[in-house]
């Protein structure tokens, strides 16, 4: 005779394995969707040790846990010449991930620390747009130019738009979009085209912004990636550096906060 008569403890255990089930089935459904894109995750060679800053860290060490976690202890290196050579970026509290190279294999000490939860969020900075040139332009100076267009065309070269990225967790990107007035085929001026960001991560130390497109089949195509190396990073501002290059952002506030 079947017993029908479950224990409390039982029926848990059940329903318990019944989510993991789900949950297992979810995953693997999440490595498909991701093998099927075609935009590719940081490179092989990365050599930043990640981790979750503990209790304890200061402007002299870190504490951290190392991601993914293995149950090994926590580990400690000097930041003190990270510091004076102004190599750790945003401020560490605990419980922060964190983003660590070290001087050299071996080495107790932090060449370079960036605290990636100070990454999270909108920044975005002012993007004029350029002239379009005309044959009747050749030969003129740009002074000549200026003095040679109407005073509407002065203004619209005077209006900037928001540029930029949102940095969320998990790796996910987004762009800026906005509505590009006066920038059709007859305007007299054109803005520079959206970076088309839609992943980012920590290679070695360096920021990476990938460019991707959503073809028809809802496959992510990789279309290009820019390099960046920190150069600051504040609550409401960071400095990126692309090559000889630089870009200054602001942070943007959600106003439904």
């Amino acid at each position: 005779m079947t017993n029908h008569n479950f224990h409390p403890l039982q029926s848990m255990a059940a329903t318990l394995i019944v989510l993991l089930l789900a949950l297992a089935g979810c995953h693997q459904e999440s490595r498909r969707e991701t093998a099927a894109t075609t935009v590719p995750a940081a490179a092989s060679n990365d050599n930043t040790i990640y981790g979750l800053a503990c209790e304890g860290s200061n402007d002299t060490i870190i504490i951290f846990l190392r991601e993914p976690y293995t149950g090994a202890n926590p580990d400690t290196l000097s930041v003190l010449r990270a510091m004076q050579s102004k190599q750790v970026f945003g401020k560490i509290n605990t419980g922060d991930r964190l983003a660590i190279m070290k001087s050299q294999e071996g080495s107790t000490e932090a060449e370079l620390v960036i605290v990636t939860e100070r990454l999270l969020g909108t920044w975005c900075y002012l993007q004029k747009p350029m002239l379009r040139q005309r044959a009747d332009m050749e030969g003129m100076t740009e002074e000549q130019v200026l003095e040679s267009l109407p005073d509407s065309v002065r203004q619209l070269l005077e209006t900037a738009l928001e540029y930029g990225f949102t940095l969320k967790i998990d790796s996910m990107a987004l762009p800026i979009w906005h509505q590009q007035q006066n920038t059709g085929t007859d305007s007299p001026i054109e803005y520079p085209p959206i970076k088309l960001y839609r992943q980012w991560c920590i290679n070695n130390g360096h920021l990476l912004l990938i460019q991707s497109i959503t073809d028809s089949a809802g496959v992510s195509q990789f279309i290009g990636q820019d390099t960046a190396s920190l150069v600051m990073l504040k609550d409401d501002s960071l400095v990126l550096s692309f090559g000889t290059e630089q870009q200054s952002y602001y942070r943007k506030h959600d106003t439904t906060e």
